[in-house]
């Protein structure tokens, strides 16, 4: 009997994991369409050293291009450390908790210091934000044989 309880505990572990991860990748994308949407648009230089501006729905799909590229140095780092954090401190208060992880996925954010777009950055810190006060699953990993009260 306690073989199937502990075999639940740990594929409701790893689901928590899961959802959480699908969580952080939903808002960091729906950060980037809102950069997309109201940065400025994005432009192009032809080989006489010209720029133009790009039309709309260019402008977005290069602004989603630029958010892919970053998620090797924003998304990623920040999913292992939540991740990471989230295995680590099982027994924190949940603000606490929050509070320590909204300024660790913050660190990666530094690298759109270096861009010109300040919407970039404003928004994507606005995406960190959200998420570890309000989206992320906290505890991530809960107790074991610790049952949560019934809603209502």
């Amino acid at each position: 009997m306690t073989v199937n309880r502990r075999k639940s505990w740990r594929e409701g572990v790893t689901w928590r994991i899961i959802r959480c991860v699908l969580m952080y990748l939903l808002v960091y994308a729906l950060a980037w369409v809102v950069i997309g949407l109201i940065a400025p648009r994005a432009t192009t230089s032809d080989p006489d050293g010209n720029f133009e501006e790009l039309s709309f729905g260019e402008s977005l799909l290069s602004y989603l291009e630029t958010g892919l590229v970053f998620f090797l140095f924003i998304g990623i780092p920040s999913v292992f450390v939540i991740v990471l954090t989230g295995l680590a401190r099982q027994s924190m208060e949940p603000p606490r908790f929050r509070a320590m992880v909204t300024a660790l996925i913050l660190l990666p954010t530094t690298f759109l210091l270096f861009g010109d777009v300040v919407e970039e950055l404003l928004i994507q810190v606005a995406g960190q934000v959200v998420f570890a006060t309000l989206v992320m699953p906290v505890p991530l990993i809960p107790q074991p044989g610790v049952q949560r009260a019934p809603k209502g």
